[in-house]
């Protein structure tokens, strides 16, 4: 027997109320008596008990009101069994209506209240066991809807029927759809592959195994996908999609299939003009022509330099990927470096008679960057509006500042950009390709550097170019 169990007896006969509690308590219950109707609900409102056994005939409220009362406020927490003389079909069928377990009738021995008590605990058991269970399945599918729920994969069950039962919030967004009741497998908008995947796994006797479908685009990304089936207890019960976005991997592997075949072309070119000069040399075809000798001779010079270029341009680019770049972080000023840098270039500039100017109303501009990095960033740029300017053209740096940001503007007068030249300025490998530029070298890489350089500061880069007058390019980088 079970102890503590609390019972109530409801009864206005005090020999029998008095008697039953001798009787149960002698069982280790824990007994509580009330003498009508009224004074059965206060201490109902009051305590918690897991039996109540009530006399049916009482002044006042009745027991089928008390039975009443504990079936709608209390539900199954607490176990009732009927204790009267009214031992008719009737008001057994009444009182069960309402919501009683048993029905005991009087007269009746101590043996007789034993046996019914212990058959109202064992339900009292089945009912604990059965809200115990119901709690923890629910807490279970809730674990589980919030453990789906919180995936970075798609999440989509099907049904034996083909019937979508199941999206997570990923799978929502991926396929562009919102899940409902009755939701149809032809509006999550899945390929014939897909389709038949699924339906080779329904129509299996012994489905194993997945089917995964690498690339798959769906709206603008790039899905990996993969059909599970879905067995309940060993046979066939479903399917289950999984959606994995990739696309920045497939991003990638385009990147690095383009990268290759760009790095290819430019490798190539510079070396089979080289080659090719050299062997002209070679024939002795201009063997008493040394002008054309030292023409041929600073062409491959000038091929050479730039695959050179290109070479280190690679190697930085390598050395960033991977983290090998060190870099040393101080304070610089602007102001100096940049004049420093113009001064370098200057025998450049002079040599198509282009104006270099400085123009920095303030002593200091102070920054905090790798010396290499501030380098790179600049003097790319000064060198860019050197070889893309006209002839007698001017170049003109101008510093300026506020509380958060010193912002460098490099102004030349040189051939300028289209609105549709400028959309893949900073990519790498991009050259603006026109009749103006099919003379200059370069590696396609040094925008595409000094991007990502400035971005490892927070910084920015804008470009302002207008067709045949010339570009700016401003750059913004946190003030120290």
């Amino acid at each position: 027997m079970e102890e503590n169990l609390r019972v109530l007896v409801v009864d206005d006969e005090e020999g029998m109320r008095e008697g039953m509690r001798r009787v149960l308590e002698r069982s280790s219950y824990q007994v509580d008596l009330a003498e009508n109707g009224e004074e059965a609900i206060k201490l109902l409102k009051a305590n918690t008990y897991d039996l109540a056994l009530i006399d049916l005939k009482m002044p006042g409220i009745d027991g089928f009101e008390v039975t009443r009362h504990i079936n709608e406020t209390l539900g199954h927490q607490t176990v009732v069994v009927i204790v009267s003389a009214l031992a008719t079909v009737e008001a057994a069928m009444e009182v069960t209506r309402q919501g009683a377990f048993d029905f005991l009738v009087k007269p009746f021995v101590p043996k007789d209240l034993k046996q019914v008590v212990e058959r109202a605990v064992r339900q009292r058991r089945l009912i604990l066991e059965r809200e115990k269970y119901l709690t923890e399945l629910a807490s279970e599918r809730n674990l589980s809807s919030q453990l789906i729920n919180s995936m970075h994969e798609g999440v989509v069950v099907l049904n034996i029927n083909r019937e979508p039962v199941l999206m997570n919030p990923k799978a929502e967004s991926f396929l562009s759809v919102r899940y409902k009741p009755q939701l149809n497998l032809q509006e999550l908008s899945l390929s014939e592959e897909i389709l038949k995947a699924i339906d080779d796994i329904l129509e299996s006797e012994s489905p194993q195994g997945e089917a995964r479908i690498r690339w798959e685009q769906v709206e603008d990304r790039m899905l990996e996908i993969r059909v599970n089936p879905y067995l309940r207890e060993g046979k066939n019960a479903g399917v289950i999609i999984i959606l994995d976005d990739v696309t920045r991997q497939w991003q990638a592997e385009q990147d690095k299939t383009r990268f290759i075949s760009m790095v290819a072309h430019e490798l190539k070119s510079p070396i089979a003009a080289i080659i090719n000069y050299i062997n002209i040399i070679l024939t002795g075809m201009f063997d008493d022509q040394v002008e054309k000798i030292h023409e041929m001779m600073e062409r491959s010079k000038i091929r050479g330099e730039a695959l050179l270029d290109l070479i280190r341009d690679l190697l930085f680019l390598n050395q960033s990927d991977v983290g090998k770049v060190e870099k040393s972080i101080e304070r610089l000023e602007l102001n100096a470096v940049l004049r420093d840098q113009l001064e370098f270039f200057q025998a450049q500039a002079d040599r198509t008679g282009i104006t270099l100017t400085l123009e920095a109303p303030e002593d200091e501009y102070p920054v905090r960057l790798d010396r290499k990095d501030l380098d790179r960033i600049t003097m790319n740029l000064i060198s860019n509006g050197i070889k893309y300017n006209r002839e007698g053209g001017s170049l003109t740096v101008v510093i300026q500042q506020d509380d958060e940001w010193v912002t460098v503007k490099i102004c030349d007068t040189g051939i300028g950009m289209s609105d549709e030249e400028m959309k893949g300025l900073f990519a790498e490998f991009y050259r603006v390709k026109n009749p103006n530029t099919s003379g200059i070298p370069g590696t396609g890489l040094g925008l595409a550097t000094v991007k990502r350089i400035i971005g490892e500061y927070n910084g920015s880069i804008q470009v302002d170019s207008t067709f045949g007058k010339g570009s700016t390019f401003t750059v913004s980088l946190p003030r120290a």
